[in-house]
């Protein structure tokens, strides 16, 4: 689902598991044209890349935490919208972000993604 990080605009953390974030992910990139969403991360990602970024997840972690300050007392709706996008994406990356990676290092190897019994890589 999007959030907005400072100078870069929205974009999708973590893919979307349902049908009704499926058409909030398209309603979003839809009213954000000139700067939709490229969907173009395989052209970036690598399995290296992937695992790359998690082992440096910390600066992630420590710009939340001051946004999450500035935003959270913010009197500007927007900003406090914001920092609830923040706090989900916290928590994903805390959360399932892991085991998601995981499942992308996968299909970036092997072309599809992981089915029942199929041993994922580590990050």
């Amino acid at each position: 689902m999007p959030t907005r990080f400072e100078g870069y605009g929205e974009f999708v953390y973590r893919q979307p598991q349902s049908r009704a974030e499926v058409h909030a992910l398209a309603r979003a990139a839809a009213d954000d044209l000139p700067t939709a969403y490229a969907c173009d991360g395989d052209l970036h990602w690598t399995p290296a890349a992937v695992r790359e970024w998690w082992q440096g997840r910390g600066e992630v972690e420590e710009y939340i935490a001051a946004m999450l300050t500035e935003w959270e007392g913010s009197g500007e709706e927007e900003y406090r919208e914001a920092a609830e996008g923040l706090r989900d994406y916290e928590a994903y990356l805390s959360g399932g972000l892991a085991n998601d990676l995981r499942a992308y290092i996968f299909r970036l190897e092997k072309g599809r993604y992981p089915r029942a019994g199929d041993v994922l890589p580590q990050l």
